[in-house]
């Protein structure tokens, strides 16, 4: 996509299967368990369920009284920069995914690690490409957040 679309998503995830034997078997019986046996998966589930609505809930409430001190915007846009985005949408989409990560994690204020934490969904999508760099731009964001906000 052109990079001008691409400014336009939120946020961007890399999706990719699991590596590992184990998971991947876990990860057949859960989906063979909920088509062979619905009525019994569901209640084996329900309570997490729950319990991801509750915290999604909570962090709802929770957004509007958040405190974002003036460093973690110092921080979105020192990094922005060194990671050569254009406009202003990746420190925006940075900050409101840090304070929902804050939010849902029940914190009272944005910290660097919040910002560190979404960074990469918020920011590698932006990022023009480097023939000259073979790492992928989720591989930059991590090495700029290394140097910027150490």
């Amino acid at each position: 996509m052109r990079p001008q679309l691409l400014d336009r998503f939120g946020l961007s995830v890399e999706v990719t299967s699991p590596r590992d034997v184990e998971t991947r078997v876990e990860v057949i019986l859960r989906r063979d368990a909920y088509e062979t046996g619905y009525d019994a998966f569901m209640p084996e589930w329900q309570a997490a369920d729950a319990e991801l609505r509750r915290r999604i809930l909570a962090a709802r409430t929770a957004l509007p009284v958040l405190k974002t001190p003036a460093t973690v915007l110092h921080d979105c846009a020192a990094l922005c920069i060194a990671l050569g985005s254009d406009g202003l949408r990746g420190e925006l989409t940075l900050l409101r995914a840090a304070r929902a990560q804050a939010a849902f994690d029940g914190a009272e204020t944005v910290t660097r690690a919040h910002l560190k934490s979404v960074a990469q969904m918020a920011l590698s999508h932006r990022l023009r490409r480097d023939p000259l760099d073979e790492a992928g731009s989720g591989v930059r964001v991590a090495r700029m957040m290394d140097e910027v906000l150490p």
